[in-house]
Order: C-alpha cells, then sequence, then structure tokens
C-alpha cells in the first residue's frame, strides 16, 4: 500500500486543479520535471456510478505519473463507497476527497468545502470511502453502478495482478467563512485519513487575498498525520519558507504550473528555469499533440486554448501570438500560427 511516508521528504506535489490537470497536463509535466505525487481532476461520485465514459476520462493516466491520485468529490456516502471502488480497479494509488473546492455550484450543494459545515458527514464520507476500498481488496466486487458505468470500468481496469489497500486522503481547506482550523483538522483526523492537505485560505476567500501559513501550521499540528500545505508556492523560497513555518510534510503546488511543467526542477532547486521562445513554442505543440491523442474529438479542442495562453509569454512578441492563438481551432492552426511568428 503507497503511503505518503514512503516518499522522501519534503514532498513536492502536483495539485489538483478543475479544468487543467487533465491528462495531457499531467503528461507534459510528468515528463519534464515529475512531480513527488500527483493528483487528478476532481469527478463527482455519483457522476462516476452513472454516466460511465461521460466522466471517466478525468481518469486516464500515464504510468510515468505514479503515485498517481483519483480526486473525488460529493456528499453521499453511499456514492463515495462506490466510487472508491472504481478508484482501486483503475489502479490508482490512492483516493483523495475534495473537501476544499470554493466553487459555488460545488459548495453551495454540500460538497466540497461546504462539508466544513457538516463535520460529521465529513466524517462518515471518510469512513465510507475507507470501506469501499476495504471490500475492493476482499473480494473484488463493484457495486452501485449502472450498467455502462460498470462495463466502462472494467474496461479500463488496471490494478494489476493483485489488489492491495490503497491510500485515503483529504484536501480541505482552514475555514467556510473564518478560520476554523484546529477544530476542522482534528474532526477530520478523527476519521483516519492516511494524510491531509490543507489549503491556506477559507472558502470566502476563494483564491483571492494571501494564503494563511500560520493556519496551516495549526493545522499541522492539529494531526499526527502527515499535511500537504497549499496555497502561494510558487518558488523554492516559498517551498523552503512553508515547510520550516508549518513543519508540513510537504507542499502541493497549483497555478505556478500553468504553462511551465519545468516548475518541480526548479522547486527542486536545480535552477531557475527560464526557457526560450522556440523551446516554449516547442513544448505548446507536444503538449497540443498529446491533448489530440488523448482526446481526439475535435469539439472539445477548445479546452486547450488557455495552456496556449499560459505557455506563450516571458519573450517579446508574446501577446501577440497569444491572441492569435486563441483562435486556433485545431493543430494545423496552431502551427500555421506558429509557423508564421
Amino acid at each position: 500500500m503507497f503511503q505518503l511516508q514512503d516518499l522522501k521528504k519534503p514532498v513536492l506535489g502536483l495539485s489538483p486543479m478543475d479544468g487543467v490537470t487533465d491528462a495531457p497536463f499531467r503528461f507534459m509535466t510528468a515528463k519534464y520535471s515529475k512531480p513527488d505525487i500527483t493528483f487528478t481532476e476532481f469527478t463527482h461520485v455519483m457522476g462516476m456510478c452513472m454516466a460511465g465514459d461521460n466522466v471517466l476520462h478525468h481518469f486516464i493516466y500515464d504510468e510515468s505519473e505514479r503515485p498517481v491520485i483519483g480526486q473525488i468529490f460529493g456528499k453521499e456516502p453511499e456514492y463515495f463507497y462506490h466510487a472508491a471502488k472504481i478508484i482501486c480497479e483503475l489502479g490508482f494509488d490512492g483516493v483523495d476527497i475534495n473537501m476544499g473546492c470554493p466553487a459555488k455550484t460545488v459548495a453551495n450543494s454540500g460538497s466540497g468545502a461546504g462539508l466544513i459545515r457538516t463535520p460529521e458527514l465529513a466524517r462518515e464520507i471518510i469512513a465510507a470511502t475507507r470501506e469501499g476500498v476495504k471490500h475492493w481488496v476482499e473480494n473484488g466486487e463493484l457495486t452501485g453502478l449502472k450498467e455502462r458505468s460498470y462495463n466502462a470500468v472494467k474496461a479500463k481496469s488496471n490494478f494489476g495482478d493483485k489488489r492491495e489497500l490503497k491510500s485515503v486522503s483529504v484536501k480541505t481547506r482552514i475555514g467556510y467563512d473564518h478560520p476554523v482550523t484546529a477544530e476542522w483538522i482534528k474532526n477530520l483526523d478523527s476519521a483516519n485519513p492516511d494524510w491531509i492537505s490543507i489549503h491556506g485560505r477559507t472558502l470566502k476567500q476563494m483564491y483571492t487575498g494571501k494564503a494563511d501559513w500560520n493556519e496551516i501550521k495549526i493545522g499541522v499540528e492539529s494531526t499526527d498525520k502527515p499535511v500537504l500545505a497549499n496555497g502561494d508556492i510558487k518558488t523554492r523560497e516559498d517551498v523552503e519558507n512553508v515547510l520550516e513555518l508549518t513543519g508540513a510534510y510537504g507542499v502541493l503546488v497549483g497555478q505556478a504550473t500553468y504553462g511551465n511543467p519545468w516548475l518541480f526542477n526548479e522547486l527542486r532547486g536545480e535552477g531557475k528555469v527560464l526557457k526560450t521562445k522556440e523551446e516554449r513554442i516547442a513544448t505548446l505543440i507536444e503538449h497540443t499533440e498529446k491533448f489530440i491523442e488523448i482526446f481526439p474529438d475535435p469539439k472539445i479542442f477548445v479546452m486547450l486554448r488557455k495552456h496556449f495562453g499560459w505557455y506563450m509569454k516571458d519573450f517579446d512578441g508574446a501577446s501577440e501570438l497569444r491572441s492569435k492563438l486563441m483562435q486556433a481551432k485545431n493543430i494545423d492552426d496552431v502551427r500555421e500560427v506558429l509557423r508564421s511568428n
């Protein structure tokens, strides 16, 4: 069974980000600077049980990403029980429960960071997830799935030649509308997750203001489980400072990875990454090719455009290139724009 403590301290992880950390993004990051641990985008537990391939594309991964953790969200313990078995069947190293997403559509439904307001339910969800993992190991049975979901999961089954326990972790925030870090983390700790990741903002803050690393320190002191610190970590100096202050086992890095699959080399102290225009263009094209390989449907090509904007920066003429690339509808358009500039 994989545990966070199996990784050398400090752990430098790629944070799960909705709409960003899809399979091509994670592949590129693993190829160019290999995080110590990687998380998928979050996926709704009910959708996993009902919608089959319509949501399972979130769980495509490459072996180079290991250890790789499947992240899920929702508010119904029974669906977490079934979804945990899916994560196991697909061969992930662990299951991570999202209790930190601040998006209104998520939190207002009682999921994500909304669970901070329902601590008893949060504990029930952790318990149900752990039970799902345990029962999958014992009998390998998938339960609670519509036929199309069952067939889709079986088609992608990847657990190898043995069934083993998977880690169960939680990613959360320091509070809903104000910090309640000690109380909240102690509540989670009582349900015995294997580790906890803490973003140093409340739900109300969303991604504004400054992450409160002092509250993360309180969180670290409120549990005997390993903690990963998250929020406003962009440089090697940030990593050193947050770890010194909080005593966390490691960090999760999010927005600083946008358009920067080389970042984890820098965070390890291997020198500041300053890529040339030509290197950025070559990597953008490679990322685009990988995206099309994994997601060939031309209707979703538009999802790539934000990545074009992130790659095209830090050189003369980047703004003009970004503007043109935002109109691209396929890889031929991308190549033509880059060829003519």
